[in-house]
């Protein structure tokens, strides 16, 4: 047989042809000479089945890295799920005990008591809020080198549901002095109470400011105990006055009295110009209603207090042992 085209031709040909890459024309010549030419045609067939293996070795390669490609994508996917289910759980337990069991510093309780004995403070307070309770307390040194008592509140929960606490200090941790939520407790034992401290605080040199001395009465609670009262000053000439008119009619006169002169030697204590003070009242007698005055100067407080009644506000100290003298607060 007579082949236009020769073998050896025809077999470089071969690659292309089987790529599909030869054009119209010569791919026609080489069919029809693989159609006539057995030798042409065996190495065909075995190109073909090799191109055919590789292939199917290259999709299996190729599925193989998919799959594996698959499986990493998914594990990694896993992974940060869990790792996103592992922080959000750190978080939430994180807000969770700070909430219900560390708790932050508050400032929203009452102290019931403070006793002190030789070795210890014994403390117990409640929370102004039904939602807090106690969870934790520590002593904080101050600017001053004083210390400060924090309490530390949290949520209530099915755990810890009351708001009332007690604690106990050593008086040894007590360097100078701390304050327990106001009140002022010394290394030596000596106790001054909020009330104490604050009407200090107040002191006022002057009868002539009015809102000075009306914080003072604020701080006695005057017009919640004895009802409500218009104020009159005499600065003009010595001795300075005050004159508190009261509104109400007032019934037990002698408890009245003594109330007001027990807050007359406080105020006269704690205003450095006053010389007297003054208290007008209706009173509710049998024979009817009378109109009453007393006048307190500062001799007759000090014969009271059997001591200069102007010494009693040199100092936190003297304040909390003029109201200790008069029984006004036995603890505030």
């Amino acid at each position: 047989m007579i082949c236009k085209i020769p073998c050896h031709l025809i077999q470089d040909l071969l690659p292309v042809y089987a790529d599909g890459l030869t054009s119209r024309q010569t791919a026609q010549d080489i069919e029809g000479h693989l159609e006539n030419c057995a030798e042409c045609r065996e190495s065909y067939e075995k190109m073909k089945a090799a191109m055919g293996r590789s292939m199917d070795r290259g999709r299996e390669e190729n599925r193989k890295e998919i799959d594996y490609v698959k499986t990493v994508k998914s594990r990694d996917i896993r992974n940060i799920i869990c790792a996103a289910a592992i922080s959000v759980l750190v978080i939430l337990t994180g807000i969770g005990a700070k909430l219900f069991v560390i708790g932050s510093p508050s400032e929203a309780y009452m102290t019931t008591y403070i006793d002190v004995d030789e070795k210890q403070i014994h403390i117990g307070g409640a929370f102004w809020n039904s939602a807090l309770v106690y969870s934790s307390h520590k002593l904080v040194r101050q600017k001053d080198g004083t210390q400060k008592l924090v309490v530390y509140s949290c949520l209530a929960s099915k755990w810890n549901r009351n708001g009332v606490f007690n604690l106990t200090l050593d008086r040894e941790d007590v360097e100078r002095q701390v304050d327990i939520g106001g009140t002022v407790v010394k290394s030596d034992g000596t106790l001054i109470s909020k009330t104490a401290n604050e009407l200090y605080k107040a002191k006022n040199p002057f009868i002539g400011d009015a809102s000075a001395s009306g914080r003072l009465t604020g701080i006695l609670h005057i017009e919640e105990q004895l009802g409500g009262f218009k104020n009159e000053l005499q600065t003009v000439a010595e001795p300075y006055g005050w004159t508190l008119r009261y509104e109400d009619n007032v019934r037990s006169c002698a408890a009245f009295e003594s109330r007001m002169k027990d807050y007359g030697c406080v105020l006269l204590a704690l205003i450095d110009n006053l010389g007297e003070i003054t208290w007008i009242y209706t009173a509710e007698t049998e024979e009817g209603t009378i109109e009453r005055e007393t006048v307190l100067t500062v001799q007759e407080a000090s014969e009271h207090l059997n001591a200069p009644v102007k010494s009693f506000g040199e100092s936190p100290e003297k304040v909390q042992e003029l109201l200790d003298k008069t029984g006004l607060f036995n603890f505030q």
